[in-house]
């Protein structure tokens, strides 16, 4: 006597077997889409903590071309340095109104 294997029972095996592969294959997907996420979120915080320190160094230099700025320090800088001072008398040109230079 001759036994047929059954063929009702492989074919259920092969579903199973699908099954288990897309099962497999959509837990991977899952599995690098946090990974990706959580690259992104560091990837986020390096730029942040970038940007935080590029606005300090923005302040710093604002506050440092005011204190470039300030009358007091041009008028030492123009002085001490320069050995400029006020105009002689002789140096002043009056204009009188709407009269223009050449």
């Amino acid at each position: 006597m001759m036994v047929s294997p059954d063929t009702g029972s492989r074919r259920g095996v092969g579903v199973w077997a699908f099954v288990l592969v897309l099962v497999t294959a959509g837990a991977l997907a899952h599995v690098a889409i946090r990974l990706r996420g959580i690259q992104v979120a560091y990837d986020m915080g390096r730029e942040r903590r970038a940007n935080t320190e590029l606005e300090e160094r923005r302040r710093s230099l604002t506050i440092e071309i005011g204190m470039l700025k300030d009358p007091g320090r041009v008028i030492g800088v123009a002085h001490d340095q320069l050995h400029m001072g006020p105009p002689a008398p002789a140096d002043v040109i009056k204009l009188k109104p709407g009269v223009v230079l050449p």
